[in-house]
């Protein structure tokens, strides 16, 4: 990331272990996720906390700091995209649309935790600082660092290394999820060397929140209207 490949580790070190504890914290308090099985966020300021400083430290500081251009992250024009390859974008774009949703129908709009819906003064904010998050959440996993990985490491450990830690971050959703995690950070990581920048990646994360995310609103408005 950076031309010290030392302050490079450094800095990832920081921007992992600083977004863990913050996303500890937001699950002590109940408010990890705007919503889940549990009900809604206990605290939404802790929740727009925890996507403001996952903004800052994976997307706004390091790219300040890096030593790359935004090439790393979107295609350029040695980068020419094929047919083939827009096509496997969004062939796996549609199937992580299709999991984002299969997984918020085990959701319970009719339970008590989930009946009373925050106003969209925040739900409108949410989905634009959730935008943003994801954006960041992949520049800096697959963008730069498993850029730095793979200067030092052969492209499989490099790989491996990234998983891990993507893993240890969703354990806080619990053992299903950080085991489902490793299959998609394996997927998205693969994405990002075939095509030499995270944009596949981003895109692709996108899909699976807005399957999640889009799916369990329509249900709740649904819910509400035939009230």
């Amino acid at each position: 990331m950076m031309d010290m490949p030392s302050l490079g580790l450094v800095y990832h070190g920081f921007a992992f272990l600083s977004m863990f504890l913050v996303s500890w914290w937001a699950y002590r308090k109940n408010s990890l996720k705007f919503f889940s099985q549990n009900g809604w966020a206990k605290y939404n300021i802790l929740q727009f906390f925890l996507l403001t400083w996952g903004i800052m430290v994976w997307a706004v500081v390091p790219t300040i700091l890096s030593r790359h251009s935004l090439s790393l992250l979107f295609a350029s024009d040695e980068n020419l995209v094929s047919s083939i390859q827009l096509l496997l974008v969004f062939g796996l774009s549609a199937l992580a649309f299709l999991a984002g949703r299969s997984q918020s129908k085990k959701l319970d709009v009719n339970s008590g935790n989930l009946r009373t819906n925050p106003s969209l003064v925040v739900i409108l904010p949410y989905f634009i600082f959730r935008f943003l998050f994801l954006i960041s959440y992949e520049i800096w996993f697959r963008g730069y660092f498993l850029d730095d990985l793979t200067s030092m490491f052969s492209i499989p450990v490099a790989i491996g290394i990234n998983v891990l830690f993507y893993a240890i971050l969703h354990i806080l959703g619990g053992q299903k999820e950080a085991l489902g995690s490793i299959l998609f950070g394996i997927i998205l990581c693969l994405m990002v060397v075939y095509f030499g920048n995270v944009w596949p990646a981003i895109i692709i994360h996108l899909s699976l929140s807005f399957g999640y995310e889009a799916s369990f609103f329509a249900r709740t408005l649904k819910t509400g209207l035939e009230k």
